[in-house]
């Protein structure tokens, strides 16, 4: 073990003795898992999942956090999917094509009605992705749509989406949570507390900071869930959730803790699975104010992060190192950048090198969960070794987002899911100067890399689209808006009495449409 890691190491497990989390092993692609037959009476058809944050709102349009996601993508859909291997599947939409270079044409799903009984159809189509659009509506993640120039009504059941430029991934973002259809009547109260949407449940009951209830939609086009009940109950603790799910007052969570693994597969009752997905686990600079402006104390932290560390101890088996800012599995990502090395005495003479005084007082800020506790703790304790002293701010994740978004904010430790699975999804958000105000929140300003960015997306020349994104990461290797950690894999533990589900690449995918307690 490296010399830092040592203590390192004890600090980390001090915080996950306070933080605790679960697990039992199944290394697999996203899929569908059964569990355990039971022979015993027909149960309630009630499953009770864990997640870690409350919803900000349960309108698509007006959010772009997972918390939320997890809740909407049940009640709301978009429409295109993406399966648990990756692939574009049909939702609301069966059939997609390319008319031409900026023209896009879908056929909806007939007989389809939201869940107040208005039909779903061309018009609302275009209604839905006019109102993401729309500035008016504030949605940070607009962004998903702007390059629409008009939504032509082609018939009731045909729609065609016309872009100002060829955009390759328009079909991948209208696989996007925030893209969902939503009601035009609906749309004229409240969605954010009374959403309405095509999806397979509908909600019940929303308790702030407690829980939100789902129940079966028993006119959804899928035919009615099995489930009749779910319960999303916010548990921010993974310690708890763990001990829930062993005591069997909850089916399901998500983020499972690496040291957990084992003891839930011991458990016969019990299991747990994980696989690579869209995710980025990443630390974010303040290269407007602060001392993180200056180029040369972002790359001191670089080098005096052991980010292999804490791949290989802290998250044992449950992450790879990012060489890029996203994984593998997102078109575009890079396979030849090599990353900042670790070198303590380097990163220590480049501060000094700069003029920087130490010590220097930093803050970091980061959202309530175990594992960014856990990484939190660890950047703490390897920056005091070359001089940082650093705050640690941990609050929920919606003041955690409005905190972010300060001009004077400090680092920001925090994931991204890529998911629509391609980069253009990612790089435009983090890097383009015009998304200060959404989730650019580095302030990052490159006019190289925006036009880089426009390139790439008015292209459908993939091998031009992959060049684009090779130079843009080559760029923001050196500019250091962003430190790209590790990617984490995506996980979930269960109580096999949960069977049906399906869990394609992150929990706001998580499938219960086929879903049932046995």
């Amino acid at each position: 073990m490296r010399k830092l890691l040592a203590p390192l190491l004890a600090i980390s497990m001090l915080v996950l003795t306070a933080c605790g989390s679960g697990s039992s092993t199944q290394t697999t692609t996203p899929g569908t898992t059964t569990g355990t037959p039971a022979t015993a009476a027909p149960k309630e058809q009630k499953a009770v999942i864990a997640v870690g944050g409350e919803a900000q709102t349960l309108d698509p349009h007006k959010t772009f956090s997972g918390n939320s996601f997890v809740v909407t993508n049940q009640i709301y859909e978009s429409l295109l999917a993406r399966g648990t291997d990756g692939s574009l599947q049909p939702r609301l939409a069966t059939e997609w094509k390319a008319v031409n270079e900026t023209t896009w044409e879908f056929k909806l799903r007939q007989g389809v009605k939201f869940q107040d009984g208005t039909p779903f159809n061309a018009e609302a189509v275009k209604f839905s992705v006019e109102r993401l659009k729309n500035p008016d509506t504030k949605g940070p993640g607009a962004y998903i749509v702007t390059m629409i120039k008009e939504v032509k009504v082609v018939d009731a059941n045909t729609v065609q989406m016309i872009t100002d430029k060829p955009f390759a991934p328009l079909p991948a973002h209208l696989a996007h949570p925030v893209a969902a259809m939503v009601s035009p009547e609906g749309a004229k109260g409240d969605l954010g507390k009374n959403p309405i949407g095509t999806g397979p449940f509908k909600l019940s009951n929303w308790k702030a900071g407690e829980s939100v209830t789902l129940v079966a939609n028993p006119d959804y086009w899928g035919g009615k869930p099995k489930l009749e009940t779910v319960v999303l109950r916010v548990i921010p603790e993974a310690g708890t959730q763990l001990v829930e799910l062993k005591a069997g007052t909850i089916d399901l969570f998500s983020g499972v803790q690496p040291e957990k693994f084992d003891e839930i597969e011991k458990d016969p009752q019990l299991s747990a699975t994980k696989f690579l997905g869209w995710g980025s686990f990443y630390l974010t600079y303040n290269t407007k104010e602060g001392p993180t402006a200056n180029p040369a104390v972002r790359k001191a932290i670089a080098m005096a992060l052991d980010r292999k560390g804490m791949v290989d101890i802290l998250r044992a088996g449950m992450a790879e190192l990012a060489n890029a800012p996203v994984p593998k599995t997102v078109f575009g990502a890079s396979a030849s950048l090599t990353p900042i090395a670790y070198d303590v005495n380097a990163a220590k003479a480049l501060l000094k090198q700069a003029g920087v005084t130490t010590p220097l007082k930093l803050k970091l800020q980061t959202y309530e969960n175990a594992e960014t506790k856990q990484i939190a703790g660890a950047i703490q304790a390897q920056l005091k070794e070359i001089g940082i002293d650093l705050e640690i701010a941990v609050t929920d994740s919606a003041a955690f987002t409005k905190d972010s978004l300060k001009a004077d904010h400090g680092l920001l430790l925090s994931s991204w899911g890529t998911v629509t699975m391609d980069a253009d999804y990612a790089f435009w958000a983090w890097y383009q100067s015009g998304q200060h105000q959404a989730d650019n929140k580095a302030f990052y300003a490159n006019p190289e890399v925006d036009k880089l960015l426009a390139d790439a997306r008015g292209t459908a020349d993939e091998k031009a689209r992959l060049a684009a994104y090779q130079k843009i990461q080559e760029i923001v290797q050196n500019d250091l808006p962003y430190l790209p950690l590790y990617f984490g894999l995506s996980n979930y533990a269960k109580n096999d009495r949960l069977v049906g589900e399906v869990y394609p690449f992150a929990m706001i995918n998580l499938d219960l449409r086929k879903a049932e307690i046995k």
